[in-house]
């Protein structure tokens, strides 16, 4: 039986078996693949730091409009005078970030009055370490490279701390002259 069976492989072996082609479904699926893949390569390396960074700000941030940051749930409207002197730190402030404590008061939105700039103890590119904002504070303000709006963990743990002494406190990142990211 031994041999019967060695002599059918052989037999076997030596046929040609046809060569299956592949079908046009077959590859167009293939293809598919390949693109998909291609495209999930490119959009690691394109959309990683800093380009995720900034699209991802760009989704979570806000355009001033005119003298108001509309946040949907309530608006944060600037006086005349505040914007102005707002945006010219913004301008002035490029080589480092910057840190405001706007004041003012909150009705249904909040309405900022006045700034000032608290003691800086250290300002770099992409940090800033300052005294803490008085309890009247109703906004701190700092601000991040351009386009870079999302604020950090050090940045949220302030805000935390903020909040033991005034619950209404906010913190805006300032990321252009008229971006801005607003966490509660």
């Amino acid at each position: 039986m031994d041999e019967e069976l060695r002599k059918e492989l052989e037999y076997l072996n030596q046929e040609e078996l046809p060569e299956e082609k592949p079908s046009k479904l077959k590859k167009i699926i293939i293809a598919g693949i390949a693109v998909f893949l291609a495209l999930l390569m490119i959009s690691f390396i394109f959309v990683t730091f800093p380009i995720g960074d900034i699209l991802q700000g760009k989704v979570e941030s806000k355009l001033l409009k005119g003298n108001i940051i509309d946040l949907g749930e309530f608006k944060i409207i600037f006086d005349e005078r505040t914007e102005e002197v707002l945006k010219s730190y913004y301008f002035s402030e490029q080589e480092t970030e910057i840190s405001l404590c706007l004041e003012g008061y909150k009705a249904e939105d909040y309405r900022i009055t006045s700034l000032y700039q608290p003691k800086i103890y250290q300002a770099a590119y992409n940090q800033v370490s300052f005294e803490p904002c008085s309890a009247e504070t109703m906004i701190i303000l700092h601000t991040h490279p351009y386009k870079r709006c999302i604020a950090s963990g050090q940045d949220l743990e302030m805000l935390e701390k903020s909040k033991l002494s005034n619950p209404e406190v906010l913190m805006v990142v300032m990321c252009g002259p008229d971006r801005f990211s607003v966490y509660e």
